[in-house]
C-alpha cells in the first residue's frame, strides 16, 4: 500500500448496519408423485436450459473432495470468524455491503472497531488498484438512488476517497460532495469523518479543496431552501453552520446568500437592523419574512399563532419550542406538509395525540402518502425505514420512554404496502426458487440500532422475492431445517410476529441445498439470506449445491444475499452459477432477475 494510503486510525465508534426483512411466502411444490426423472425433465424445460447449460455448471463437481467446512475446499478459502472455511468477499462487492449495512456493531462474532478498520483497508485498496473513481460512483448511486438505509457508511467512504493520495480520487469525492451531502446534517458529518480520519491518513482538512466543496453547497442553495435548511439542522456532531462559513471562508454569492450567511453569524437582531431601511427585491423580502416567522414562533405560547405561522410559511417541527408539541392542532398543521421520513418517525406520537384517529382525514393522508411511490422514491424511502416505523407501530409503544398507542389498522395495511414499493420492481423470471433464512444465533444481532434483528430483514426479503416469483419455497434453518410460521398472504407485521418466535442455533448454510435433495425438491435457484457465519461441520456449501445439480439434473444456482459488511461469502467466486449480493439493497430484485438471466 502506498505511503500515503496508510491505514485509516479510525477514533470514532464505527457504523453498523444490518439488514431487516421480515416475511415470507411458501408456495409448495407436491413433488411425492412424481418420479425423479421426471422432476428432472420438469426442471430443465421450466428453466428454459440446456443439456450442454448442466453438464458446463456440473463441470468438475465429481472430482471435488467433498469435505466439511472445518477444512478448505481449496486454496482461495479463508478462515471466518467461527474458524470454518468459506470464500473472500471481492473489495468491490465489500464496498457495496459496507455502503448498505456499515459496521457498527459489528457482526456477532467480530468486534465493531475491527470490522470498521477491515472495511477501510478495502476501500484503500480499491483506490490503490486505479479504482478510487468507481468507488465514488458507487458511492453516489448508493446515496441518490436511495440504496443505503443510513447514509454514514457513505459519508465515512467518501471521507477516505477525499483524504486518500491520489489526485483523480479526490477532485472525484469533492465534487461529489454537493450530490452526496444534500442536507446540512450529511455536511457535518462528513467533515467528522474527515477530522476523524486526519491522523491516520497523515493529512490536513481545511484545504483549498473542501473550503471550495462547502463555499459552494451554501451559494448553490436556492435562496429560501438554504433559509430552511440552515434554521432546520442548525448543529449536528459538534459542528455548526457558523464553525463551516468561517473555516470555509466562504464569500457569499448573490443576495439571498448573503442575507442568510449574515443571519448565521450575526442573528436576527443584526440582519432585522440592516435590512429595516433596504429596499428589497421579492427573493429577498421572501426570506427575510421566513426567517422573521421563526423568530417570531420562538416567542409565543399561542397554539393559534403557531399553527398560522406554520401554515403560511411551512415550518416544520424542528422550528418549534418543545411545549408547542402539546398541542394536536399544532401536530394537524404539522402533518399537512409533513416530509415522509419525519411522518414515519412520529406516527405513534401523532396516534398516541389523537390527530391520527380511525376513520379521519388525517389518517387518510397518511396513507395516501405511504401509497404514493412518486413520493416514497422522491423521498429516498429505504424500505429499512418502513420496516423500523412498520415495527415500532405495530408494539404500540416507543423504544424508550413510556409513550403509548392503539396501532391504525389502515395505517399498518398502508405501511405494509409501502414496504414493497421502495423497491424497483421488475418481472418475474418465473423460475422455481428456494428462500433460506438464517435463524441461527449469530443473525439475533440488531440491525442499524433499530428494534429489528437480521433474521427478521432475512424474512422481510423472503417475502419480497416470494410475492414477485410465485413459484417459491421458503425455509428457515440453523444447524437443522426449521418449519417456517409464515406464508406469502401474510402481512408484514404478522410475519415480524411469527419470526420472533422461531429458536437459534449453530449455523450450517449447506442445509438448503441438502434439505432439497434429499426432498426432491425442484430447484432453479437457491437464495440464502445469512450472514455466512456458517460454524458446523458438515459438507460446504458450494459442494451440498454441486451435489444437487448432479444428482437431480438441474443446472441450479445460488445467490447469497450478505446480511452484514464482514468479508465472507459461501458463493464460489469460480463458479457463474453463484452470486454474493447486499440483501437489503432496493436494487436486490433487479440483481436477482439479471443474475438468473445471464445479463450479469
Amino acid at each position: 500500500m502506498a505511503a500515503n494510503c496508510a491505514k485509516p486510525v479510525i477514533l470514532l465508534a464505527l457504523l453498523t448496519f444490518t439488514v431487516d426483512t421480515s416475511s415470507v411466502s411458501a408456495y409448495s411444490i407436491d413433488v411425492d408423485s412424481l418420479e425423479p426423472q421426471k422432476l428432472k425433465r420438469i426442471s430443465q424445460k421450466e428453466s428454459g436450459s440446456s443439456v450442454g447449460q448442466v453438464q458446463v455448471l456440473l463441470k468438475d463437481s465429481k472430482m471435488e473432495t467433498s469435505v466439511d467446512q472445518t477444512q478448505p475446499l481449496n486454496e482461495k478459502q479463508v478462515a471466518n470468524s467461527e474458524g470454518c472455511y468459506v470464500f473472500q468477499v471481492s473489495d468491490i462487492n465489500r464496498l457495496r455491503r459496507f455502503l448498505c449495512f456499515g459496521s457498527e456493531g459489528g457482526t456477532y462474532y467480530i468486534e465493531e472497531k475491527k470490522l470498521g478498520l477491515e472495511n477501510a483497508d478495502a476501500i484503500l485498496r480499491l483506490i490503490e488498484d486505479g479504482k478510487g473513481c468507481d468507488v465514488v460512483q458507487e458511492i453516489k448511486s448508493f446515496s441518490q438512488e436511495g440504496r443505503a438505509a443510513k447514509q454514514e457508511p457513505t459519508l465515512f467512504a467518501l471521507a477516505i476517497c477525499s483524504q486518500c493520495s491520489d489526485p483523480k480520487t479526490k477532485q472525484a469525492a469533492f465534487r461529489a460532495v454537493l450530490e452526496v451531502c444534500r442536507i446540512p446534517t450529511h455536511l457535518f458529518i462528513f467533515i467528522k469523518f474527515k477530522k476523524a480520519l486526519k491522523d491516520g491518513m497523515k493529512c490536513g482538512i481545511w484545504g483549498r479543496a473542501l473550503r471550495k466543496a462547502v463555499s459552494d453547497w451554501y451559494n448553490t442553495k436556492d435562496g429560501l431552501a438554504l433559509a430552511m435548511a440552515v434554521t432546520k439542522y442548525k448543529q449536528r456532531n459538534g459542528w455548526s453552520h457558523k464553525d463551516l462559513l468561517r473555516l470555509s471562508h466562504t464569500k457569499p454569492v448573490g443576495e439571498v446568500v448573503t442575507l442568510v450567511t449574515k443571519y448565521i453569524s450575526k442573528g436576527w437582531k443584526e440582519v432585522e437592523e440592516a435590512y429595516k431601511e433596504k429596499e428589497l427585491s421579492p427573493e429577498v423580502e421572501k426570506v427575510l419574512q421566513y426567517l422573521e416567522a421563526i423568530e417570531r414562533v420562538k416567542r409565543t405560547n399561542d397554539d393559534l399563532e403557531v399553527v398560522h405561522l406554520i401554515e403560511e410559511h411551512c415550518l416544520v417541527r424542528e422550528h418549534l419550542l418543545t411545549c408547542h408539541l402539546n398541542s394536536k392542532e399544532i401536530w394537524k398543521a404539522l402533518l399537512q406538509e409533513m416530509p415522509v421520513t419525519a411522518m414515519l418517525r412520529n406516527l405513534g406520537k401523532m396516534t398516541a395525540n389523537s390527530v391520527l384517529v380511525p376513520g379521519s382525514s388525517e389518517v387518510q393522508m397518511v396513507c395516501e402518502r405511504l401509497n404514493n411511490e412518486k413520493l416514497l422514491k422522491k423521498a429516498r424511502i429505504h424500505p429499512f425505514h418502513i420496516l423500523v416505523a412498520l415495527e415500532t407501530y405495530r408494539k404500540g409503544r416507543g423504544i424508550k420512554g413510556k409513550l403509548k398507542w392503539s396501532p391504525d389498522s389502515a395505517i399498518l395495511e398502508a405501511l405494509d404496502n409501502s414496504f414493497y414499493k421502495t423497491f424497483k420492481i421488475v418481472e418475474p423470471v418465473g423460475k422455481t426458487f428456494v428462500l433460506a433464512i438464517d435463524v441461527s444465533g449469530s443473525m439475533d444481532q440488531q440491525v442499524l440500532g433499530s428494534i429489528l434483528n437480521a433474521s427478521t430483514v432475512a424474512a422481510a426479503m423472503c417475502m419480497l422475492v416470494a410475492r414477485t416469483e410465485k413459484r417459491s419455497h421458503m425455509i428457515a434453518f440453523s444447524d437443522d431445517i426449521i418449519a417456517c410460521p409464515v406464508t406469502a398472504d401474510m402481512s408484514l407485521a404478522e410475519v415480524l410476529e411469527k419470526m420472533a418466535d422461531i429458536p437459534m442455533g449453530a449455523t450450517d448454510c449447506a442445509l438448503p441445498m441438502l434439505w432439497a435433495l434429499e426432498t426432491n425438491t425442484v430447484a432453479d435457484v437457491f437464495i440464502v439470506f445469512t450472514d455466512c457465519e456458517t460454524s458446523v461441520e458438515s459438507v460446504h456449501p458450494a459442494t451440498a449445491l454441486r451435489q444437487y445439480r448432479e444428482k437431480m439434473g438441474i443446472p441450479a444456482k445460488l445467490i447469497v444475499c450478505g446480511l452484514t459488511s464482514n468479508g465472507f461469502t459461501i458463493a464460489d467466486p469460480d463458479d457463474r452459477g453463484m452470486l454474493d449480493m447486499c440483501g437489503f439493497d432496493t436494487a436486490a430484485l433487479d440483481v436477482i432477475r439479471n443474475f438468473l438471466l445471464d445479463l450479469i
